[in-house]
């Protein structure tokens, strides 16, 4: 079983859409999958339920709270992926210790070849449960310098007070091939800036900008290997691959 965590300090790096739809592509090719949602904002739990009610008594703040796991897996809405979902109780465990649920997946036979966490975008005890519990980390990045800042932040913070940094990548986000080879053009000059501080800890993976990634999560339009969607099919594909999940789906 792998666990990868998707984590970021800073909103709006397409960290969770990213997550669910690795995890859908890993349960259409097959795979058994969990996903865990840390984020108060719970969107991952609002994607996969359809009803809000459904994680009331079982989610994963009463796991982490009486580390019994199993009892609070629910079944998603779709098909090969259940559920940790998240809950406002997660607001009183911020000080709870950082390996609670590393230790409670450590000592709980799960039925799931992955799983795949959710993160807020923030750097707190809750985050570091993920990180800790993770076998690989990614932080979705785009171009900007507020990203820039804080993958160098959320770098320093994994070395100084983890052994998690070999196990952390950046996953260049919202990516468009540069036009022109202009080293002057902004857009050079971030990618530039990105792979000279970062080098080997970016993933081999980008994920193209595109409005389907929206379309996906919102109603639900299924991306597939099409002419028009084969971009993004393909840059999930290999994300998934790189997170474990190898086998092929046409559609997802």
């Amino acid at each position: 079983m792998k666990s990868v965590c998707f984590s970021s300090v800073k909103g709006g790096t397409g960290k969770s859409s990213i997550c669910i739809l690795t995890a859908n592509y890993a349960a259409s090719a097959g795979y058994r999958v969990l996903v865990v949602d840390l984020d108060l904002q719970n969107s991952a739990t609002s994607y996969y339920l359809d009803s809000p009610d459904e994680a009331d008594q079982h989610n994963i703040a009463t796991a982490l709270h009486s580390e019994h796991l199993i009892e609070n897996i629910i079944p998603s809405n779709y098909p090969g992926i259940d559920l940790l979902a998240s809950s406002l109780d997660l607001v009183k465990l911020r000080a709870i210790s950082e390996r609670t649920l590393k230790c409670i997946l450590d000592s709980t036979p799960l039925p799931h070849d992955l799983i795949f966490i959710d993160t807020p975008p923030t750097y707190d005890n809750l985050v570091l449960n993920a990180i800790h519990a993770a076998d690989l980390i990614l932080s979705p990045v785009a171009f900007s310098q507020f990203d820039f800042k804080g993958a160098l932040f959320f770098q320093s913070q994994l070395r100084r007070e983890t052994d998690k940094l070999p196990s952390w990548r950046l996953l260049f986000n919202f990516y468009r091939p540069a036009r022109s080879e202009n080293p002057d053009s902004l857009r050079n000059q971030y990618e530039s800036l990105f792979r000279d501080a970062f080098s080997d800890t970016i993933a081999p993976v980008t994920i193209p900008d595109t409005t389907l990634i929206r379309r996906s999560i919102d109603t639900g339009e299924p991306i597939t290997a099409s002419t028009a969607k084969a971009p993004l099919h393909s840059a999930i594909a290999s994300l998934a691959a790189y997170c474990g999940a190898d086998r092929f789906s046409g559609r997802f």
